[in-house]
């Protein structure tokens, strides 16, 4: 179900758990049982007083404790803090902070843990402390690079490496390679990243640090399996897990337990994934590791998903989801999101698939584009590191005496340097241009838009103009006629001052004309909008997936005939739609038939949970009269998902009817549901679906129809005073088939 995807994301989440356990690496190593944390623990118990020694007593107890329950560990620290004034050797105090940063990473609270080590960063550059600079700087490195902020860990990351190698600290420089190789897996380039894992693990062996060699053996396993080769990821897990193990170290135990789990899925072993998985479980529970649990959720998913058992796999699904959203770890809910969708669809719950499949796309494109984001500061950052590579390389130059090899390869460092800086600001460039031509072409849109606007305009002033001119040319005229023959006979002048008030009455009447056209394309506008209306209400997306989930469904059921029937009425139902849509009346035949069939598919969509009828008068010929189209199936719609699907009643039927009395159609819709009050099942009904709309789009009509043809046509919608169930009516006035219609 997952496979491949889900290392992506578990990648992620065991990268998270490397840089929080290499935090403890700057500070102390721990070996130590809980014979040691009791000794501690009386020796705090006969040293009360706030001074160094109580200080480092915490601060020993706070590192040993941190492997069984970090949660437990924070008093101790915080008992430093508190009387830091105190301290003569202020070291206790940067170790303090630097400890409560580590345990605060593993609680998930990265902003408190970045608080923490920056108060260890100041206190230990006012002493000029270069090695625990050093440390902090690595520490809020990881925290950046625990929440996927590469770029911000690199910034700390290097400088970090140089203040190691100078005070020749060799340990801290090996677990800083260590994190430079995981931003390059991150950066997909795996061959790089493991030059630096292959560096740091001689270190590491070389100071017998076994924590630190467990973490590398767990990065080689994860470039192997980025690299596809699993059962080489499986053998390097498998040794991380041995010095875990051999140490008592309970959280790499759980993440290499988790990483097994993931492997082991993949190549379908999935017997040994669960056994894997529930270890890993267990443990991330005692250390209240959350995010990591919603990882190995996950999994556990996958392989109940394999095995198809999709009870639990929702189950654990939903739980993963639950942990992503309660964290906001954004690739945790897509890929719980996708398996939902995918388990849903097993269960055959298209809704609920359906639901899930939008959020894996929306979570997908989140990712996305900061992924996006990320590309764009991926050379200036690769820039620095090789930057950074150079110099140490010229340093190493230099003491070899190769003064002339130095210059040669200086020369050529600036040349590639200046070549990665000028793909960076290429890439920038063409980012910009993108921005600027998408920018362009909307203005472009824009001035087009105002053109079109700007000339409907000026055709109508020129309209305007001209009826003017041509009212002042008849004016002229009128005046120098009255000028001649004003003397001459008072007649005249009398029919010629009535020949202007006619006129006048004339420019009235056109006016009045104008007002009425425009009322009328209102009344227009406003009839098409509520068709328009109705038509998403009758083809809506919902309706239209599970009329093709119900198609598949009957394929792969090897039911051909069923199949192709379902397609001719679903085909037949579409084309009448979109026939019917293009007029304000249609013959209601047409209307007729694309209401049966409607009422046929959901039918068979709600496996023929209720019954139905469709009574014609026997003095009505269809083709001979004109109905509004889609006017009557939110009707229809209503009673099937407000008063019948998810009542339960055994006997549900709907009835509609047609009949003519005197000069008026009636249109009946009857159905004996559970009323206008009652409730359903909501689970049973589509959740979108839940507020019809489609009331108030059959009012607004109706209004129209009124004001558009003068009529009397009405709506009316009460519950049945016989027996359970509702009863709605239409009353429309008799349009014939030559009668004129607007379109």
């Amino acid at each position: 179900m997952f496979n491949l995807k889900f290392f992506v994301k578990g990648a992620f989440c065991i990268i998270a758990l490397l840089t929080l356990l290499l935090t403890l690496l700057l500070m102390t190593q721990c070996y130590a049982q809980n014979a040691k944390t009791d000794s501690i623990s009386n020796l705090l118990k006969a040293h009360p007083k706030q001074d160094d020694r109580r200080a480092e007593l915490l601060l020993n107890l706070a590192t040993e404790g941190m492997k069984f329950d970090p949660k437990l560990a924070l008093p101790h620290v915080d008992e430093v803090i508190s009387f830091q004034n105190s301290i003569k050797e202020k070291n206790y105090v940067s170790g303090a902070y630097r400890t409560k940063g580590s345990i605060l990473i593993y609680l998930s609270k990265f902003p408190e843990a970045i608080e923490a080590f920056t108060n260890a960063l100041t206190n230990d550059k006012a002493r000029k402390n270069e090695a625990g600079v050093a440390a902090a700087l690595g520490n809020i490195g990881m925290v950046h690079m625990t929440q996927g902020k590469f770029s911000e860990a690199l910034k700390y990351f290097l400088p970090a490496l140089k203040k190691h190698e100078d005070v020749k600290n060799e340990l801290n420089a090996g677990i800083t390679l260590m994190n430079i190789g995981i931003v390059y897996t991150e950066m997909q380039d795996y061959e790089a990243a493991m030059k630096n894992y292959q560096k740091a693990l001689p270190i590491f062996e070389k100071n017998k640090h076994y924590v630190g060699r467990a973490h590398t053996l767990t990065n080689i396993g994860i470039v192997n399996m980025k690299n596809k080769n699993v059962k080489e990821a499986i053998k390097y897990s498998k040794l991380s897990l041995q010095i875990a193990d051999s140490v008592g170290d309970m959280r790499i135990s759980a993440r290499e337990n988790g990483n097994l789990a993931a492997y082991y899925s993949q190549i379908h072993e999935l017997d040994l994934s669960l056994m894997h998985g529930a270890k890993a479980i267990e443990k991330n529970k005692k250390i209240n590791n959350t995010k990591s649990l919603g990882t190995n959720y996950l999994n556990f998913s996958d392989a109940y998903y394999q095995k198809h058992d999709y009870a639990r796999a929702k189950s654990y699904g939903l739980d993963a989801l639950k942990i992503g959203t309660e964290a906001d770890v954004t690739d945790l809910k897509r890929d719980a999101s996708l398996g939902l969708s995918e388990v849903y669809t097993a269960l055959n719950m298209p809704d609920s698939a359906f639901f899930h499949y939008k959020k894996y796309k929306e979570f997908g494109d989140s990712i996305s584009n900061d992924q996006k984001k990320n590309e764009i500061t991926r050379m200036s950052i690769k820039y620095e590191f090789d930057k950074t590579e150079a110099v140490y390389r010229e340093k190493q130059i230099l003491a070899e005496g190769q003064l002339k090899q130095q210059q040669l390869q200086l020369a050529l460092n600036r040349a590639e340097l200046q070549k990665g800086l000028q793909q960076s600001d290429l890439q920038k460039a063409l980012l910009e241009n993108e921005k600027l031509i998408s920018g362009e072409k909307e203005k472009q849109l824009l001035i087009s838009k105002n053109n079109e606007k700007l000339q409907t305009s000026k055709l109508n002033a020129l309209s305007q103009q001209q009826q003017l001119s041509r009212l002042e040319i008849r004016q002229l005229w009128l005046y120098g006629i009255l000028a001649i023959v004003s003397l001459a006979s008072v007649l005249i002048y009398i029919l010629n001052l009535n020949r202007i008030r006619r006129l006048k009455f004339a420019n009235i009447l056109e006016r009045q004309q104008a007002e009425q056209n425009t009322l009328k394309l209102e009344h227009q506008y406003q009839l098409s909008e509520s068709e328009l209306s109705a038509i998403r209400s009758q083809m809506n997306p919902h309706f239209i997936f599970n009329v093709l989930n119900s198609i598949e469904s009957y394929i792969m059921d090897n039911d051909k005939r069923t199949a192709s029937r379902l397609i001719q009425k679903f085909a037949s139902l579409s084309r009448l739609i979109l026939e019917n849509s293009t007029k304000s009346l249609i013959a209601a035949d047409k209307e007729w038939k694309a209401l049966q069939l409607y009422t046929e598919l959901e039918a068979m969509r709600y496996n023929n949970s209720f019954t139905y009828s469709f009574l014609l008068a026997p003095d009505i010929a269809l083709n001979r009269i004109l109905l509004p189209p889609m006017l009557i199936q939110p009707l229809i719609e209503n009673s099937i998902l407000h008063g019948i699907i998810g009542s339960g009643i055994p006997d549900a039927h709907i009835a509609v009817a047609l009949d003519q009395a005197d000069q008026t159609i009636v249109i009946t819709v009857t159905d004996n549901g559970i009323g206008l009050h009652g409730k359903t099942n909501k689970m049973a009904v589509n959740v979108n679906k839940e507020k019809s709309i489609g009331l108030k789009s059959i009012q607004e009509r109706i209004a129209l129809i009124n004001t558009q043809y003068q009529a009397a046509a009405s709506f009316t919608i009460n519950e049945r005073v016989d027996q359970r169930g509702t009863i709605a009516v239409i009353r429309l006035p008799l349009f014939n088939s030559g009668a004129e219609v607007i379109d």
